[in-house]
């Protein structure tokens, strides 16, 4: 009784201590590296911002234009607009990326748990967080590589309207319209996105373009309710539809067929807040839907199946926040939280081969998480967090974290160290899943959970009154029990999932430099190298697929004309990496993809406060490649569009 007395009486005998300034001087707040916001400067591991300003300097069409320069994301596209896009960080699975929007868990568990990048428009977007390195002890079974943050743009004036449209090649048509208002605690925005193309041939045969629409709507909502009292709303729902072209399983490549996939996706998120204690004591309240459908007509597949389902999550998070200064000035943050999900998937097809794919399955997962930080005078950052996941269906299994930062005034240094344990739960489709066609697969119930553990060591410094940034992370992570989602059983003569013995080891490094020259010139790059492999069916060690073993960035941007014209121009490189083939006979082999280099400029010219005239060039070069193989992709492209503002 006389320590629970002790810890409720505590903060109250040292809230009243102000807690130390920022670390390096660093205010920027970033809210994915912890499970509460934290200065930028505090978070360990492998951190990048791509804010406002860059987003609307490249004028991407989608956030994997952007991720593309992001040291140690290697994205993967099967075709042109609207084709199946992975990202893999630090040579990681697809799915061992969580990504978020405006808070709400957006990977589709129907669909393997990857998120499906290729139906995530820049439009809108105000901010994106990436943090590299396990996340699993902080965001759960998803984050096992990282976390992608997608935080939408939030009014910002009493009265605002803008918009966008954009034509250019592969008879691509593009707009958006937002309108939003901010005043008296209230703020909203609602904001609407359309894109069409006719696409490219995604086959190497025929003359048949794989076409592509997208319709995006996003609504943000804000209120605050009383002085320590906050209320947010947030939805988001997609509508789209992509034609591709189906394997030919006599041949193993593509060909020409009227296949097409009709994706919806919805989300929904209600965020309740309370500061207590002047601050001192936090609480939030979360509640999350998530709705997706995926419809697929296939004639090479047995013709029509779909996959889908609801996922529910409810979140209650308290943080304690308070300052001491008995040997040194401390200030902590102890925060305690409970997740609950409720995953319903739903799969529907034809029954083929004996296997009737038509079945509902569901399951539920109840989260306990602890995070401890703890900044040390003014410069030196420990956090400690752990979470223990109970899931229905697996073992209970518990994840942790560690990390380390210090920063050195004299010589503007960084130097950081993080060790964490991660793990991926199987997917429905791996355990469940059913998929005809010449290259049957049936999922194997009996899948385990894949689980790593590593470690990183960071150093940034910066030079010339933080005009030039370099910084290196160093990253080694060992995956047990790896999840083979494409296994072919001799016996059973398919395809099915299986965990794989022994250990895939994943290490590589991560080099940033940004430079600013001149108030109108400002230059950034990035290069990583990257060494993952894993154990083939004989035992050996080989190159895990589409991971390139070295990739690299560069951009410039330069503002003139007194800051009317706007020209960026940006360079990415992808080495060689291997890629599966279905070649018969065997039908089972590797190859070599070639390297590729992608180049682009965009122009914007502001006539008035009110409207701006664009322009962009990709591939420039017109580099001839495959992202993966047998899938053709975009030549050189060019865009040209107007942006229209009017608030008050």
């Amino acid at each position: 009784m006389r320590a629970l007395l002790l810890l409720v009486c505590l903060p109250l005998s040292v809230a009243a201590t102000p807690p130390p300034l920022n670390p390096a001087g660093d205010d920027e707040m970033i809210v994915t590296a912890a499970r509460t916001p934290i200065p930028r400067a505090r978070a360990v591991g492998g951190v990048t911002i791509i804010d406002r300003t860059t987003i609307v300097a490249r004028q991407p069409q989608f956030v994997t234009d952007l991720l593309r320069d992001v040291p140690g994301f290697a994205v993967s596209r099967n075709g042109g607009s609207g084709a199946q896009t992975q990202v893999r960080v630090r040579g990681a699975e697809g799915n061992h990326l969580l990504v978020l929007i405006d808070g709400v868990e957006a990977n589709d568990f129907s669909n393997n748990d990857e998120f499906d990048f290729a139906h995530l428009n820049a439009d809108d977007i105000e901010r994106i967080e990436i943090v590299r390195g396990p996340q699993s002890s902080l965001w759960g079974s998803d984050a096992l590589a990282g976390v992608v943050n997608i935080i939408t743009r939030s009014a910002s004036r009493p009265f605002e309207l803008d918009g966008a449209t954009e034509h250019g090649s592969f008879g691509t048509h593009a707009g958006s319209i937002g309108i939003g208002a901010a005043r008296d605690g209230l703020n909203g925005r609602l904001s609407f996105s359309s894109f069409d193309s006719d696409g490219i041939n995604v086959s190497a045969q025929g003359k048949e373009t794989d076409g592509y629409r997208n319709r995006t709507l996003n609504l943000k909502l804000g209120w605050q309710l009383t002085p320590v009292l906050k209320a947010d709303l947030t939805g988001r729902a997609t509508d789209a539809r992509t034609d591709f072209d189906s394997v030919d399983f006599t041949t193993g490549l593509h060909t020409d067929t009227p296949a097409a996939t009709d994706i919806v996706q919805g989300y929904v998120g209600a965020r309740l807040h309370a500061d207590t204690f002047d601050g001192h004591w936090q609480h939030q309240l979360v509640a999350n839907w998530t709705r997706v459908d995926n419809f697929t007509f296939d004639p090479f597949d047995a013709g029509r199946r779909r996959t889908g389902g609801h996922k529910y999550g409810l979140d209650y998070q308290s943080t304690w926040r308070f300052a001491s200064d008995w040997a040194l000035p401390m200030a902590h943050t102890f925060t305690l939280a409970v997740d609950y999900e409720l995953e319903k998937f739903r799969q529907r097809g034809p029954i083929q081969f004996g296997s009737d794919p038509n079945q509902d399955r569901q399951l539920h997962t109840l989260s306990y998480i602890a995070e401890y930080r703890v900044a040390l005078g003014q410069s030196t950052n420990l956090s400690a967090g752990g979470r223990w996941d109970n899931n229905s269906a697996f073992a209970d299994i518990g994840t942790y974290r560690v990390a380390l930062s210090h920063h050195i005034d004299v010589t503007g240094t960084t130097l950081s160290f993080a060790y964490a344990t991660g793990q991926k739960a199987p997917t429905f489709v791996e355990r469940f899943g059913f998929f005809g066609g010449g290259f049957p697969f049936v999922g194997n119930a009996q899948l385990a959970p894949a689980s790593s553990r590593g470690y990183e060591l960071g150093i940034r410094q910066g030079l010339f009154a933080e005009r030039l940034t370099l910084g290196l992370n160093y990253f080694n992570e060992r995956l047990l029990n790896e999840i083979d989602g494409f296994f072919f059983d001799t016996k059973r003569g398919l395809f099915t999932a299986r965990n794989r013995s022994g250990t895939s080891s994943r290490e590589g490094v991560e080099l940033t430099v940004g430079a600013t020259l001149t108030e109108q010139l400002k230059v950034s790059g990035s290069y990583t190298y990257l060494d993952a492999q894993e154990r083939s069916v004989t035992g050996q060690r080989v190159d895990e697929v589409r991971r390139p073993n070295q990739q690299g960035a560069a951009s410039l941007d330069w503002r003139g004309l007194d800051r009317k014209l706007n020209v960026n121009v940006h360079l990415s490189y992808t080495g060689t990496r291997d890629d599966l083939t279905f070649l018969p006979p065997t039908f089972s082999g590797r190859t070599t993809l070639r390297p590729f280099t992608l180049a682009g400029v965009t122009l914007a010219y502001t006539v008035n406060p009110h409207l701006t005239l664009t322009g962009r060039a990709e591939n420039v070069f017109n580099d001839k490649y495959q992202e993966v193989f047998d899938f053709q992709t975009e030549g050189i492209a060019g865009y040209v569009g107007l942006k229209f503002n009017f608030g008050r």
